[in-house]
């Protein structure tokens, strides 16, 4: 069977200014830019993972769009009991003005739903995620290995715990379960302080968490996006695959509860400036053909004329488009470049929270007689490290997708599955012949344990590297962009600002 892969989903994005970190301390925060290479971390040096940010994905859901077997799909949910029995450790903070504008591929009834099968997808991912960050041992001999703690965020001495991880998703069922069950699974046992539940903050995350938000984060967004699909080589495709839109929704047609489908869009690209339009859009959209099929494909539903090569050929022109779209610096930028600017911000707060704290170290230090040795050892960072250690985002496809974009990573061979996390680890490089001196700041990102290189950095080989300097990431997710046509300015980028000329 094919392997069904997920359709587009709209996600997250978060401003701020750029933070120009200024060392706060003599010991720690000392940069020996000398002694690293700006390519890759210098062979001697150790490397120690200060901070991990997980966006993922949902698990599997329900059809977006509301088809006519609807007590068929209800059943495929979970029990209330069961949703009610990851919730219990978890508060959901929502802003005082109440909920967001209702997405279009939030979904009705039984349709846009976490199914119980995506829950228990989520679940897993917890445990997964649990394994990954824990070293077990203190007593592992770690002198071979480059990475302290073998890579590990949490150890005995600095535990997984609540108090340590900060969450956020979008303001869809679909997410909140998903991170209330990967919670679950990453904290097996009850949450001891039944009064200090997990937080999941949804506070405006609808309108920067997805590349496609209703309305868009900036006005000219949906005429970029439009002029964008008019390049030359995207309706030739396009002209080149009418007859499978056609044909395969006709073939859908049967299975389509039109009444309740009326008004349903979204998706890069699919969005039509004259919204009156979409009552004549005339075939269904790429991104709603796909997410169909793949739902019904998934369980042996699809229509008989349908085979396995219909969906693969929508799913991969679905995939393409997105990439094709996003891919472009302008509308990457304009699409998520809050959701990476505030990525990127959490790790340069968690560097001047480090200097800070290391300053009140060394303090005791010079009061105390404490060796500069020991200030490395995680037992003086435990209790004065304010920044979350381990932040989640419940999100989409789509929000994979855009931040993949963004911070020019190279695309994956597969589009990201249910359950999918995109996984960025704030790495420190330590001199390992003086402990206490910083030498930079390293940014890894990876995708389902597969990690991924950044176009925006060469190594000496002039391949892709497979690690950022935070301070090169920052510097490019600021970096501005401007779109030519006919040698004339058409689009513009710059920082929180994206201008139609």
């Amino acid at each position: 069977m094919m392997k069904s892969r997920a359709l587009l989903s709209p996600w997250i994005i978060i401003s701020f200014s750029a933070l120009q970190l200024q060392p706060k301390s003599r010991v720690y925060c000392s940069l020996v830019a000398a002694a690293s290479s700006f390519s890759k971390p210098h062979p001697h040096s150790k490397l120690r993972v200060r901070q991990v940010q997980v966006i993922h994905r949902h698990g599997d859901r329900t059809p977006i769009t509301p088809l006519k077997d609807e007590e068929y799909w209800a059943s495929q949910l979970p029990q209330p009991g069961v949703l009610q029995g990851i919730a219990k450790d978890t508060k959901l903070l929502r802003p005082p003005e109440g909920g967001p504008k209702k997405h279009g591929a939030v979904g009705r009834g039984p349709f846009g739903q976490l199914t119980m099968m995506g829950l228990l997808q989520m679940v897993a991912l917890g445990e997964r995620l649990k394994e990954e960050l824990e070293h077990s041992s203190e007593n592992d001999d770690d002198k071979s290995h480059q990475f302290v703690n073998q890579g590990r965020l949490f150890t005995p001495i600095k535990p997984l715990h609540p108090s340590r991880v900060k969450v956020m998703s979008t303001d869809f069922p679909r997410t909140i379960q998903s991170v209330q069950a990967l919670l679950t699974g990453l904290f097996p046992d009850a949450n001891p302080d039944v009064n200090a539940p997990i937080e999941i903050d949804l506070r405006h995350t609808n309108s920067y968490f997805i590349p496609d938000p209703q309305p868009r984060q900036y006005a000219e967004q949906i005429s970029l996006e439009s002029h964008l699909s008019k390049r030359p080589h995207l309706l030739s495709r396009e002209e080149k695959l009418q007859e499978l839109a056609h044909r395969v929704t006709a073939e859908l047609h049967e299975y389509i509860n039109h009444e309740g489908a009326k008004g349903i869009s979204f998706g890069i690209g699919e969005e039509k400036e004259d919204a009156s339009q979409a009552a004549i859009r005339q075939p269904l959209a790429w991104a709603q053909l796909a997410e169909m099929l793949v739902c019904l494909h998934s369980r042996e539903l699809l229509p008989p004329t349908l085979t396995e090569e219909d969906v693969q050929a929508v799913c991969d022109h679905v995939a393409w488009k997105w990439f094709e779209n996003l891919r472009h610096p302008v509308l990457a930028k304009s699409a998520m470049w809050k959701f990476a600017s505030r990525l990127v911000e959490n790790m340069q707060q968690k560097v001047e929270s480090d200097c800070k704290c290391w300053e009140c170290i060394e303090n005791e230090h010079h009061e105390h007689g404490v060796s500069t040795e020991m200030l490395v050892k995680e037992e003086y960072e435990l209790e004065c490290t304010e920044e979350p250690w381990l932040c989640i985002y419940s999100a989409h496809d789509s929000t994979l997708i855009g931040l993949l974009s963004v911070l020019q990573l190279e695309q994956p061979a597969e589009w990201p599955e249910y359950g999918s996390a995109l996984k960025l680890e704030l790495i420190r490089e330590e001199d390992n012949s003086q402990p206490a001196k910083v030498l930079q700041h390293w940014v890894r990102l990876s995708l389902n344990g597969q990690v991924l290189r950044s176009t925006w950095l060469a190594d000496e080989s002039g391949h892709p590297s497979t690690m950022v300097p935070l301070k090169k990431l920052a510097s490019m997710i600021h970096s501005e962009h401007e779109l030519f046509e006919d040698e004339r300015l058409k689009y513009s980028w710059k920082p929180g600002l994206l201008e139609e000329h």
